[in-house]
């Protein structure tokens, strides 16, 4: 199983995505945030609750308020008091060479990738980390 949360402040982007994940019975347990602090909130009381910590979070960059950017500076403070590694994607409609640059800079970015993601991209995803997950458990 693989837990998965989605944070974007586009409530279109996560009916897109959870169709997408009902479609293709991809990331069951899938939550949604439409604001990163809420998450990070989470995280922070949940670090060493390996059931209720997500496995991967998909986050956008651009958002109003606490930005995903405000979101990898909080996360990069509590990201070594989990008891399990959460992956970090980056989902984003920016094509600015900067940007994946700047958030491929935090290790725990596993990648970014550029908005609308593909069925064989999102299955790749879920593929590997149920791979990694039991060869690590």
């Amino acid at each position: 199983m693989c837990k998965l949360v989605m944070i974007d402040d586009n409530p279109m982007e996560h009916l897109i995505m959870q169709r997408l994940f009902d479609r293709y019975d991809l990331f069951p347990r899938a939550s949604h945030a439409l604001g990163g602090q809420i998450i990070i909130d989470f995280l922070n009381e949940n670090r060493t609750n390996t059931v209720e910590l997500p496995d991967i979070i998909f986050l956008d960059l651009n958002m109003p308020g606490f930005s995903g950017w405000n979101f990898l500076e909080q996360f990069e403070r509590l990201y070594l008091s989990f008891k399990k590694y959460i992956g970090i994607y980056i989902l984003s409609s920016s094509i600015c060479p900067e940007e994946k640059l700047r958030a491929k800079q935090y290790s725990f970015v596993r990648d970014f990738i550029s908005k609308p993601i593909k069925k064989d991209r999102l299955e790749l995803l879920y593929a590997t980390h149920l791979k990694i997950t039991r060869l690590a458990g």
